[in-house]
């Protein structure tokens, strides 16, 4: 099962730092930045067509042993934008790809057309996680997998070029725990009270307590985004994932696998908290005084109500 599909390489088997024209004016600092995201998420675990690696560059270079700031988001809204010029920020690394697709213009009255425009206007550089970072070994999958529980993780499906790198994980745990004891670790990662569950059983509110400790997790498979291709069919006991549509959570219930869903973005922002703790060790030593925030106005689009 786990090697009947293979994710795909970067469009046309290119990095997109390689794809870059050699005058394309790339700062030293930005050379340290993209170095850094590149050991992490090589671009070569992109899914083809994502438009990941350093997308925007600046013109301004950051003097060295001076101060520089990085910005982490999921999603560079104008509000984000707006944020990082009053932090004034030297980079920003979002993880969903800026631009997401081909512009065949700049303009104005576009969103993203305003955004590329303000970011170069501000001198701000984007480097574009994407797919490269949520397939890596180091990427976002495997950082998911690897907090919920001890165990051995590996992908769903395996990259053509290295098996510890593609889409989805699978975690074996060392040993059975209790649904209720995974639900409130999945809370404490990802930093939420409230996560969707779908049991394939009815359960009323004064039993559920109790069914969610007599209720044990061995195997969980994860993805994130829209799980529903990745994880249909999986050999698990539980699967993980932002979102998936009603028909496909039944589904996966009339399978015996029991369904937690924790909202779309919610594990990309948990991961870039992460992150910035790595970020913050990493150029602790480097010769400009880096910042490393998290944007606070980053955040779902969907509130509860």
């Amino acid at each position: 099962m786990t090697t009947a599909r293979q994710v795909a390489g970067p469009v046309e088997g290119r990095p997109i730092l390689e794809a870059l024209p050699a005058e394309a004016p790339i700062t030293s600092f930005a050379k340290l930045i993209c170095a850094s995201m590149e050991r992490r998420w090589p671009s070569q675990f992109a899914t083809a067509g994502d438009n990941c690696g350093l997308t925007i560059g600046s013109l301004r270079e950051a003097e060295r042993g001076g101060s520089a700031v990085i910005v982490l988001c999921v999603d560079l809204t104008e509000q984000v934008l707006a944020e990082a010029v009053s932090m004034h920020a030297d980079y920003i690394i979002s993880y969903t790809p800026v631009p997401r697709n081909p512009l065949p213009a700049l303009r104005v009255d576009d969103p993203t057309g305003r955004v590329v425009l303000k970011l170069a206007q501000q001198s701000i550089a984007v480097f574009s996680a994407g797919s490269a970072c949520t397939n890596a070994p180091r990427g976002a999958a495997s950082w998911l997998a690897e907090s919920l529980a001890s165990g051995s993780t590996r992908p769903l499906w395996p990259h053509a070029d290295d098996a510890r790198a593609g889409e989805g994980r699978l975690l074996e745990c060392h040993k059975a725990t209790s649904l209720s004891a995974m639900i409130n670790r999945l809370k404490e990662v990802l930093g939420v009270r409230h996560l969707r569950l779908a049991m394939g059983v009815l359960v009323d509110e004064q039993s559920l307590g109790k069914a969610l400790e007599c209720c044990f997790i061995k195997s969980v498979a994860l993805q994130l985004g829209d799980g529903a291709s990745a994880l249909r069919g999986c050999d698990a006991n539980m699967y993980v994932t932002s979102e998936m549509s009603h028909a496909d959570v039944l589904e996966a219930n009339a399978a015996g696998v029991i369904v937690l869903l924790a909202g779309q973005s919610t594990i990309e922002r948990a991961y870039l908290r992460a992150l910035r703790e790595e970020l913050h060790d990493e150029f602790a030593n480097a010769e400009w005084q880096v910042k490393v925030k998290c944007s606070q106005v980053d955040c779902n689009p969907l509130a509860v109500v």
